[in-house]
């Protein structure tokens, strides 16, 4: 039995070892000046797709790394690209993205046919006032979540409808960014005000989540995903690159408190502003290089600076529920 027992504990032991071996690194020959910010995958076929800031394009990656444009730069008026998610049974790309022109601020939701690279819907937001839709979710109810990081809101688009309109507006959710929802419809923010907020739809009623161990992450998290009842946050908060994270926090079963805390990679060797996550088959895929540091303290611009730039790098990471308090 003594055997069987230390048997039994060297392979778990090895089978975590395994779980926290480094990444699969996605490598391509993209532009150098891409600054990417979105990613998400096509659960139908593997195929990734990435926004592009400074491009303001769209970028289809294989597992391979080969890539293609979907859309040009400023396709059916698209701007510089943010969130994005799939809608696997349209097969649509739902994007959103913005742009300052004189003393406008344009915010957009395209819809793009995934066969075609053809716009199918789009909504505009045009305003004085500052506004920055930063990502989204598409709910089982049928309709879009959308942050608006500068606006403390949501705006919810109903396809069926066509319609893009205020969802709720709230102190609580001062400078959101990522978004994400668990099976039961539970909606979950990231903002730089208070945290992980969680968001009942039907109510509108915003509150804390609660439970992490390190609330500095907690309250710098960029994108979002969910997965077998955890939410994974990517961290890019840090003064370097050697401080920025991909966290991971399991709830209870009701998804009103986080259980447990881990780090899933930190100071990787090859983040560079990572931003945002997306998930397929239990792998975890990080567009780890937005370069959003230089790109914003050159006046938000990538002319210039192309040496401290480069192509897309995606990191993919096997998952695992082993996550302690």
């Amino acid at each position: 039995m003594k055997k069987f027992l230390f048997s039994l504990i060297t392979l778990l032991a090895v089978l975590d070892l395994a779980a926290q071996s480094g990444p699969e690194i996605i490598t391509t020959h993209t532009e150098k000046d891409v600054i990417p910010e979105g990613i998400t995958i096509n659960p139908v076929n593997g195929t990734i797709y990435v926004s592009s800031i400074a491009l303001q394009k769209i970028i289809t990656i294989n597992k391979d790394g080969s890539h293609k444009d979907l859309i040009k730069s400023g396709q059916d008026g698209f701007l510089e690209g943010l969130g994005m998610k799939i809608d696997a049974k349209a097969q649509w790309l739902w994007v959103v993205s913005n742009k300052k022109q004189d003393h406008w601020y344009l915010s957009c939701v395209h819809a793009f046919d995934l066969k075609k690279g053809v716009v199918k819907q789009k909504y505009i937001l045009k305003d004085t006032a500052r506004h920055l839709f930063n990502d989204l979710i598409l709910h089982p109810d049928g309709k879009l979540y959308i942050t608006d990081t500068y606006d403390s809101s949501l705006y919810e688009v109903d396809p069926v409808r066509e319609k893009l309109s205020l969802f709720v507006k709230d102190s609580l959710i001062a400078w959101p960014n990522g978004i994400t929802y668990n099976a039961n419809g539970k909606v979950y923010v990231a903002t730089y005000s208070h945290g992980l907020m969680q968001l009942d739809l039907p109510s509108k009623k915003l509150s804390p989540l609660k439970g992490y161990t390190d609330s500095t992450k907690a309250y710098n998290l960029d994108g979002l995903v969910f997965w077998n009842n955890n939410i994974i946050g990517v961290y890019n908060g840090a003064a370097t690159n050697k401080g920025n994270a991909i966290v991971q926090y399991s709830l209870n079963s009701n998804g009103d408190g986080i259980t447990g805390e881990k780090i899933i990679d930190k100071g990787n060797e090859l983040f560079h502003d990572p931003t945002t996550a997306a998930i397929l088959e239990n792998k975890l895929y990080v567009l780890a290089n937005s370069y959003l540091g230089e790109y914003n303290a050159n006046k938000e611009s990538a002319v210039g600076i192309s040496d401290q730039l480069g192509p897309v790098t995606v990191l993919v990471y096997e998952l695992s529920r082993n996550v302690k308090k």
